[in-house]
């Protein structure tokens, strides 16, 4: 029964249509919104305490460059966590945001002007430039203790290479899967993959489709069906299988990764599983694969997605209220696996090293900083000196204690590890999947031609 009146969706106005065209624009984590952002003022003190610390009280002034990913509303979040930093400091930190990353940063490299920080959501770029010796040692400049301990150890070593730590992370994001709380009526307490699916198996026998998805991106189309397989691998196959996909040690075309396409196949394929079938699910924009959740009546009742889908469906329907309306759960799998969960995240690399950089990179990791992050409630951060209780969003907050505790591993998925032409190819590979089921052992082979 369903407890509470959900906004019912309306034919879209003009401002809308502007709203989704730009979210269907952009990728899910960068996402404009005209609100303007306010944190603590509590937290803010705190962190302009810290950070003039860091400075010996002085304003020394000069600038901090940084290329990265973000954009509108994102942005501005990350910017008003910064605020505090250039108030105490003096310090600009100039941003740049792009969504051809890799390229931009790539030209600027080999061009020898590159940004004094890349905020890199790709592990790849920091082993490639670290490589090259491009790259400094931020455990050096902020001293390992800052790092060691108060981070995830997955993180940490994702961080490294030889030794060093080349790398800050920030803000983070699991994935999960969400559900509209008033149709979804499956197991949630723990769950196999097999249990899930059957609940799933049995609505759709019943004439109502279980899972939302859509997945078109232009040349990223296909990501978040990624995102999909390599969380089910994880969960299915266990974290060799999925560091062993990064590192090369284990084929694309081996038996668990096929298994995972094929269990991804069985609800993409399926008009009965998936609203509009395949063609509809690959030709609307990815960013809307929740949207469905909550139409009135709803099209579906579950999605795998990252952290950020909650403020996301919160975009278009605000009176969405998480936990009462949707909530999450980890990815079903074999117990054997429950103590690992993937994870995205923004990991910022130093190519120079200042003292504005050295200060800048010393607030990143600080808890004073990370709370003021954590506060925006867009997502949950790196350290784990950030308490479940210092998040103001109940989803982030239960995303912390669910995800992000104490004894749960990080594994990076391959995807942030692998050179961009298997990225492209799993892209590539998955839209073709989608459309043509007969093509999956080709798909696979494509995938490992690309490394």
């Amino acid at each position: 029964m369903v407890s509470r009146k959900i906004e019912k969706a309306r034919a879209p106005t003009l401002l809308s249509t502007c709203l989704v065209t730009a979210l269907a624009l952009a990728s899910p984590d960068r996402l404009a919104h005209a609100q303007a952002v306010e944190l603590p003022k509590p937290l803010i003190d705190a962190a302009q305490a810290y950070a003039s610390k860091l400075t010996g009280g002085q304003k020394i002034g000069g600038k901090v460059s940084i290329l990265g990913v973000n954009g509108g509303r994102e942005l501005e979040m990350l910017k008003a966590a910064w605020a505090p930093f250039q108030a105490a400091t003096g310090i600009t930190v100039d941003y740049t945001g792009t969504t051809d990353f890799a390229a931009v940063l790539q030209t600027r490299v080999q061009a020898g002007d590159p940004p004094d920080l890349a905020g890199s959501t790709n592990i790849n770029n920091l082993v490639r430039y670290a490589k090259q010796g491009a790259l400094k040692d931020v455990g050096a400049m902020v001293g390992e203790a800052a790092i060691k301990g108060k981070f995830d150890p997955g993180l940490v070593d994702a961080a490294s290479l030889n030794g060093k730590i080349y790398g800050v992370w920030t803000e983070l994001n699991n994935f999960m899967v969400w559900y509209n709380v008033h149709t979804y009526d499956g197991p949630k307490d723990a769950p196999t993959w097999e249990q899930f699916d059957a609940w799933a198996v049995k609505r759709a026998n019943a004439g109502k489709t279980p899972w939302c998805y859509t997945d078109e991106r232009g040349a990223s189309s296909g990501a978040l069906a990624g995102n999909w397989i390599q969380a089910y691998i994880l969960k299915n196959s266990g974290q060799k299988t999925l560091k062993g996909l990064g590192d090369g040690s284990i084929s694309w075309t081996a038996p668990e990764v096929k298994a995972a396409f094929e269990a991804f196949g069985k609800i993409a394929h399926d008009p009965k599983m998936v609203p509009g079938g395949p063609v509809a699910a690959m030709s609307t924009p990815a960013v809307k694969v929740g949207a469905g959740l909550f139409y009135d009546p709803p099209q579906c009742s579950v999605l795998l997605w990252g952290t950020y889908a909650g403020s996301l469906t919160n975009l278009i329907y605000p009176k969405v209220k998480p936990i009462e309306d949707m909530d999450f759960m980890p990815v079903p799998g074999k117990p054997e696996n429950a103590a690992y969960e993937t994870f995205g995240g923004t990991l910022y690399l130093a190519f120079r090293d200042t003292p504005q950089i050295k200060a800048f990179l010393s607030y990143l990791v600080s808890d004073e900083a990370q709370k003021l992050v954590a506060s925006a409630g867009n997502w949950t951060v790196a350290s784990q000196a950030v308490q479940p209780s210092d998040y103001s969003n109940p989803v982030l907050k239960r995303a912390r204690e669910t995800l992000l505790k104490p004894g749960v591993t990080l594994v990076a998925q391959p995807t942030q590890v692998v050179d961009p032409p298997v990225i492209q190819a799993l892209w590539k590979g998955v839209v073709q999947y989608v459309l043509d089921p007969d093509s999956l052992d080709s798909v696979l082979q494509a995938i490992d031609a690309a490394r």
